[in-house]
C-alpha cells in the first residue's frame, strides 16, 4: 500500500469518527456521551483531543520535590533560552536576506539551513512513518511537560494535560490557570515560558548522546563498519539462487571497493555504474587450458565468442586489452572462458595489460551486451519502486564480484541498480545468530528522529512568533526592560507587536521558501 492510499484510509478513519461522533450526539445516546465525559475525549473533523486529569498529582508530585534543583533547573533554561534567542534571530535574517538576493533558483542544498521541514514521502521515506509520529508525540510531550512542571513549581494551577492528534500530527498540551500565571512576578513567568524550549534542548541533547554512544553500548552484541548484513531479498531479486545471496550473509566488499557500512554499500554499487567495468589480470596459461572460443561475431558493436551452450555453463567472452607492449601472437584477441573460475584465479583488477604485474599475466574485460532501455539509475537507488521509466538510456551490464565472509563470492551479471534494489542491508552486524538487526536500528533511528524534531521544536519554539513560546519570552523580555527604564505603555505594546510580527514573517518565509524548494527539487 502506497502513501497516497495510506493518507486517504487514515481520513476515511476521521470521517466515519465524525460521522458517527455526531450521529450519537444528535440522537442522544446516553452511554455515548457518559463515555466521553469519563474518558476526556473529544472528536471533531480530522482531530482527535483527549484531555485528562490523572497525571495531575504525580506532576505536583514531581514539581514539589527537591525545590532547589527544580529552581536552578529552570533558571539555567531560562538562561540558554535567552542566550540562543538572538542566536536565532539573526541565522533566520540571514537566511532570509540569502532567499532575497540570491533568490529560488540558487542551490539550497549547498547553502547552510537553520530550519529543515521534514515531510514523510518527500524527506522520510513511508515506511518510517510511525518514527515521524512517534517522535512528534515525544517531543510535544516533553515540551509540555516542561511547561507543566515549571508551572507547579510557581504554585499555579494545574488543570489537567491532553493530546491532540490532527490527522496524523500528535499534539500535547497542558491546561493551567492563566489569571494565577499573569499575577506572577517576571521572572517566575519566564521560568514557565522558557521551560518548554529548554526540555526539548535537553531531549535532543540527550537523544544525540544515545546515538553516539549507540556503537559502544551494542559492542558486546553487534559489531558495526565490519561490512553489511543482508536482511532480506526481494522474491524477485537476481541475486537469488543456489549460488546467490542468502539472508544474513555479511557483504565486505563489491569488486575492489570495500564495504564497512549501508553507506559504503550504496557508494560502491554506485561506482559500478558511474565507472569503467573492471579487467581481470589472467594469467596467459589459463587463458590457453579454458579457452572455449569460436570465430567471434560482432552484432551492435559487441562481440560475442561463445556457443550458447558455452553460456548455458557460465562461460563468457572476454577481450585481451593491448597495454603498452603489444600481445603475444599466440594470444587469441577474445577468449570464451568459464566466468567464476576466471575470476577467482585473477590476481587483481585491471584497466590496462601494463597494471598487471607478472609477465605472463594479462588483463581481460568480458565483453557485455547493451540494454537499450534502462531506467535512470539513481532514480532506482534512490527511490527502488516500480515506476514508469524516464530519462531512457544505454547502458553496458557489468560482472559485479559480491565478496562475502562466509562462502563462495557472488558473481553478478546484469544492472548493478538491481543489487541494491532488491536487496536490504544493515550496518548492525550480529555476533550471535539468534540476533537481528532490527532493535538497534529501531533505537538509533528513532534517536535520529528525536534529535532532530526536538531540537527543530526548540528553534522554532524560541522565535517571536504568534502562538509559539517566543512569543510570550519577548513580551515578558519587554516588559522586565521597562520595569528598569520606565517608558510609555503604547510604545511598549507596540515594541512588543512588532517583534513578534517580525519575527512570525521571517519565520513563515523561511519555512515557504524551504518547502517550494523541497517541491521543485522533487518533481
Amino acid at each position: 500500500m502506497d502513501a497516497l492510499n495510506v493518507f486517504i484510509a487514515i481520513a476515511l478513519i476521521h470521517c466515519s469518527l465524525f460521522f458517527f461522533d455526531t450521529v450519537f450526539k444528535t440522537c442522544s445516546h446516553f452511554p455515548y456521551i457518559y463515555f466521553l465525559k469519563n474518558t476526556g475525549l473529544e472528536v471533531h473533523l480530522m482531530r482527535v483531543k483527549w484531555f485528562t486529569t490523572v497525571f495531575n498529582r504525580k506532576i505536583i508530585k514531581w514539581g514539589m520535590d527537591r525545590s532547589k534543583f527544580w529552581t536552578a533547573w529552570f533558571n539555567t533554561g531560562v538562561i540558554i533560552s535567552i542566550i540562543i534567542l538572538p542566536i536565532v534571530m539573526i541565522a533566520i535574517l540571514r537566511a532570509t536576506f540569502n532567499i532575497w538576493t540570491a533568490g529560488p533558483s540558487a542551490d539550497s542544498k549547498n547553502s547552510p539551513v537553520l530550519l529543515e521541514p521534514m515531510l514523510p514521502g518527500v524527506d522520510i521515506p513511508f515506511n518510517e512513518l510511525g518514527y515521524y509520529t512517534v517522535t512528534l508525540a515525544i517531543c510535544t510531550i516533553v515540551h509540555e511537560l516542561g511547561h507543566a512542571l515549571a508551572a507547579v513549581r510557581e504554585d499555579v494551577q494545574l488543570y489537567g494535560v491532553g493530546m491532540l492528534l490532527a490527522f496524523t500530527i500528535p499534539v500535547a498540551y497542558v491546561n493551567i490557570n492563566n489569571e494565577q500565571f499573569e499575577s506572577l512576578p517576571l521572572r517566575n513567568r519566564l521560568r514557565i515560558t522558557c521551560a518548554g524550549v529548554w526540555h526539548n534542548i535537553i531531549l535532543a541533547a540527550l537523544a544525540a548522546a544515545i546515538l553516539v554512544l549507540s556503537t559502544w553500548f551494542w559492542a558486546p552484541l553487534y559489531n558495526v563498519n565490519s561490512g553489511v548484513y543482508i536482511k532480506s531479498i526481494s522474491s524477485n531479486s537476481p541475486l537469488r539462487g543456489q549460488t546467490g545471496l542468502l539472508e544474513y550473509d555479511i557483504i565486505y566488499k563489491i569488486n575492489n571497493c570495500p564495504v564497512k557500512n549501508s553507506e559504503d554499500w550504496y557508494q560502491c554499487i554506485l561506482n559500478t555504474i558511474h565507472r569503467p567495468a573492471p579487467g581481470y589480470c589472467v594469467k596467459q596459461s589459463f587463458i590457453q587450458e579454458y579457452d572455449e572460443s569460436v570465430p567471434p561475431i560482432q552484432k551492435n558493436n559487441v562481440v560475442n565468442c561463445c556457443t550458447l551452450d558455452s553460456e548455458t555453463m557460465g562461460s563468457l567472452c572476454f577481450e585481451y586489452i593491448e597495454g603498452p607492449q603489444g600481445a603475444p601472437l599466440h594470444l587469441p584477441p577474445h577468449s570464451c572462458l568459464p566466468a567464476r573460475a576466471m575470476i577467482n584465479q585473477s590476481q587483481n583488477y585491471c584497466q590496462t595489460s601494463h597494471e598487471c604485474s607478472s609477465q605472463d599475466t594479462h588483463c581481460i574485460k568480458p565483453s557485455l551486451d547493451n540494454v537499450t532501455k534502462v531506467c535512470n539509475i539513481w532514480f532506482i537507488i534512490n527511490f527502488a519502486k516500480n515506476i514508469p521509466c524516464f530519462n531512457v538510456f544505454t547502458m553496458l551490464l557489468q560482472i559485479v564480484q559480491i565478496k562475502r565472509k562466509m562462502g563462495k563470492d557472488v558473481l553478478f551479471f546484469g544492472h548493478p541498480a538491481d543489487i541494491y534494489r532488491t536487496v536490504d542491508v544493515s550496518d548492525w552486524v550480529p555476533k550471535y545468530s539468534f540476533l537481528k538487526p532490527s532493535i538497534p536500528e529501531s533505537l538509533v533511528l528513532l534517536c535520529k528522529y528525536i534529535t532532530m524534531f526536538s531540537a527543530g521544536l526548540a528553534v522554532i519554539n524560541v522565535v517571536p512568533c504568534f502562538l509559539f513560546d517566543g512569543q510570550y519570552i519577548i513580551n515578558i523580555l519587554v516588559l522586565y526592560i521597562s520595569n528598569v527604564i520606565p517608558y510609555n505603555r503604547n510604545i511598549r505594546e507596540a515594541l512588543t507587536l512588532t517583534i513578534t510580527s517580525i519575527g512570525t514573517i521571517l519565520l513563515s518565509i523561511n519555512i515557504v521558501y524551504l518547502l517550494i524548494n523541497k517541491y521543485y527539487y522533487n518533481l
